[in-house]
């Protein structure tokens, strides 16, 4: 198994304890799917900065692109990544009805979900070394 998958999975899994502990405080004053919006971009910022400094050091290194053009890239790709991930919670809140500590753990499948979507553009796009022409 590749070395970085795993880094990035650790990272992850530090970013699921910022998702949820945000998710949990935000939850308890306002409505749940604003608390989601805000809980996922706290954990876009820690993931970026971790994922940055561990699992793509090497290629961070190498790489001539700006760090607030990386940092909007990394934001962008887990917008992008995020697609599946809130729309999965959706689906399970609005469908199960859910309510309370059933419907903040809804968040995990959709997390799992997108997680290979955001390896895959953090690996090619966003840590990618730019070629100069």
């Amino acid at each position: 198994m590749n070395i970085k998958y795993i880094k990035f999975a650790c990272v992850g899994g530090i970013g699921f304890i910022v998702d949820l502990s945000a998710m949990i405080v935000f939850s308890t004053f306002m409505p749940l799917f604003g608390a989601r919006v805000f809980a996922f971009f706290f954990a876009v910022n820690s993931n970026w900065l971790l994922n940055r400094s561990i699992t793509f050091k090497e290629q961070q290194l190498e790489s001539n692109t700006g760090l607030f053009q990386e940092w909007s890239k990394f934001l962008c790709s887990s917008c992008f990544g995020s697609i599946p991930n809130l729309l999965c919670y959706w689906l399970l809140v609005s469908s199960l009805s859910l309510t309370g500590s059933a419907a903040i753990m809804a968040i995990i499948p959709g997390i799992i979900f997108g997680m290979l979507i955001n390896y895959f553009l953090a690996e090619r796009w966003v840590f990618a070394k730019q070629v100069n022409r």
